[in-house]
């Protein structure tokens, strides 16, 4: 297994130099800490097994399309723990296809929002992304990279959407106003050697997230659609009512 090894985490930590002692940093790291203290751990920098490891693309808006295109521009809002939503999606025009450094997004790669929302990982595996009928570019505030043939690029975005994972990565951003993470903080993140191994029995536990997920998410979207039928009903009752009052219609009720 070409990976980097590391006996435990601790030894990324202490590269930092200078050492890090604000409360932004000390209080996320002391909610990871007992997860990446773990010196029985194997650790592996993520790192290696990537490759094209690099932000996504900034488009200018005059390749933004008013229509609905098969180019779709993904920003961080979108990339969710559990797939893609559709919410805000800006749409690309095909000129933008000859812009330097353009680039897609391609199966068995992983997405990870670095600014604003941090932390958040998505495999282009995920069942939400369909490659026969659309193509997918990334915002720059999302980090892109490419899995090797022999790893998982499911579990690996599973493995950063852990709650002692992200708290990690929202410790290691920087930046005043809006913070973000950088490719080396990606590249050098700490993982456990057996979850890049087959022997590991955490694909079926991941895949079970999603399943779950995706039935919640179902659910919520049924929820949602009564909640809007609802509102129309009684925003078209009061509205009726509010106009019997002037017209003195005692009948409406």
């Amino acid at each position: 297994m070409a990976v980097t090894l590391e006996k435990n985490s601790l030894h990324y930590i202490s590269g930092f130099a200078p050492v890090r002692c604000d409360t932004h940093f000390r209080h996320n790291v002391k909610l990871a800490d007992e997860f990446f203290t773990d010196e029985s751990v194997t650790w592996v920098a993520l790192g290696s097994v990537l490759y094209d490891v690099r932000n996504g693309m900034n488009v200018k808006t005059e390749y933004y399309s008013m229509e609905e295109t098969d180019t779709l521009y993904l920003s961080v809002s979108q990339i969710k723990e559990y797939g893609l939503i559709a919410k805000n999606q800006n749409y690309l025009t095909d000129e933008v296809k000859d812009q330097s450094g353009y680039f897609e997004l391609e199966p068995n790669m992983i997405v990870v929002t670095r600014s604003g929302t941090i932390g958040v990982a998505l495999s282009t595996n995920h069942s939400s992304f369909d490659f026969s009928e659309r193509t997918y570019v990334a915002s720059g505030f999302v980090i892109t990279a490419k899995v090797k043939p022999e790893f998982s690029a499911n579990v690996i975005a599973g493995y950063i959407n852990l709650f002692d994972v992200q708290r990690y990565l929202t410790a290691m951003a920087a930046g005043a106003c809006q913070r973000n993470i950088a490719q080396p903080i990606i590249n050098q993140l700490p993982i456990p050697e057996c979850l890049l191994s087959s022997e590991a029995d955490t694909h079926q536990e991941f895949a079970d997230y999603e399943r779950g997920s995706r039935e919640m998410l179902n659910y919520i979207s049924e929820k949602e659609k009564e909640l809007a039928n609802l509102k129309t009903d009684i925003s078209s009752s009061i509205k009726q009512k509010i106009k019997a009052f002037y017209a003195g219609d005692s009948s409406v009720n």
